[in-house]
């Protein structure tokens, strides 16, 4: 179990709930069926994943962030945003249901709110935690290393170790701070999120920017004095790259109503077996606390 820190009073777990279902989904053949032939391999993976990480950190609250179907205000911005990215297999999309009926049997709350993403409801929640409390974020998704502080912790889940993104980590492996993360992205682009990032600028260069000037804002005040192509292109994209910001930095105050002492873990071990029953899923329930 990871140390809560000196100050840390409470530990709290956000997962992500599309991410850890899609890794689940690749991750684990379509061949695992129940008897009526219903594919549950996203299901029985995300149960893996959700006990094994309530075992590891034994947290005192526990949140699951989610999508919400509609757009988000991102797509309104930039049409474009995400648009590349294939629509969700029928084999999954009959399984998401089923992942609620899991959640919803540890007495977990599944929160998501209309225009925004999970990674919003993430920044929001850990945003909000009382003090004392260590949040340990639970995704795939990089984005959310701008979330990394003293009391936040982003976890990427691994096969043999789940890694842990410290500000210090996030610093070595970026080369910016976890504050400059979305600066960094809106220059370098986001291939995943279909973010097109300032042409002839790459992660070397971008980071060199960022510790000359500090911010994006710092950056383009001084756009013009910047030598050479890289230089000349984010001078004539200052409108663009401000978009871009805008498109990678996760909202922290999404308007949406979840009490804290909701995600408290307590759960009843017959609920979550007789829903592991009805889904045909065989396997054990973790002991917390």
């Amino acid at each position: 179990m990871p140390p809560k820190g000196a100050s840390a009073l409470s530990t709290c777990l956000i997962l992500d709930c599309f991410s850890l279902v899609y890794r689940s989904f690749f991750g684990l053949p379509t061949s695992i069926k129940r008897q009526d032939g219903q594919v549950i391999n996203a299901v029985l993976g995300f149960y893996n994943t959700l006990t094994s990480l309530m075992q590891q950190f034994q947290p005192d609250f526990l949140f699951v962030a989610s999508d919400h179907p509609s757009p988000t205000f991102r797509h309104e911005l930039f049409p474009d945003y995400k648009q590349h990215r294939p629509p969700m297999p029928e084999e999954l999309r009959g399984q998401i249901e089923l992942v609620e009926e899991v959640i919803a049997s540890f007495n977990v709350p599944l929160v998501k709110f209309a225009g925004y993403e999970a990674d919003d409801i993430m920044g929001t929640i850990s945003s909000y935690a009382p003090a004392g409390t260590h949040c340990y974020i639970v995704t795939t998704d990089r984005d959310a290393l701008q979330l990394v502080s003293d009391n936040v912790t982003v976890v990427v889940p691994n096969s043999r170790a789940n890694k842990m993104f410290t500000p210090e980590l996030v610093q070595y492996e970026l080369g910016v701070a976890p504050e400059l993360v979305p600066h960094y992205k809106a220059l370098v682009g986001d291939t995943s999120d279909n973010i097109p990032g300032i042409p002839l600028v790459g992660p070397k260069t971008a980071v060199k920017w960022l510790d000359m000037f500090g911010t994006l804002d710092e950056l383009l005040a001084n756009a013009d004095l910047l030598p050479g192509k890289a230089g000349r292109n984010l001078a004539e994209n200052k409108e663009n790259a401000r978009l871009y910001l805008e498109l990678a930095t996760i909202e922290r105050s999404v308007p949406t109503y979840c009490c804290w002492q909701a995600g408290r873990l307590a759960f009843e071990e017959q609920e979550v077996r007789r829903t592991l029953e009805s889904l045909g899923i065989r396997a054990s329930i973790p002991e917390i606390g």
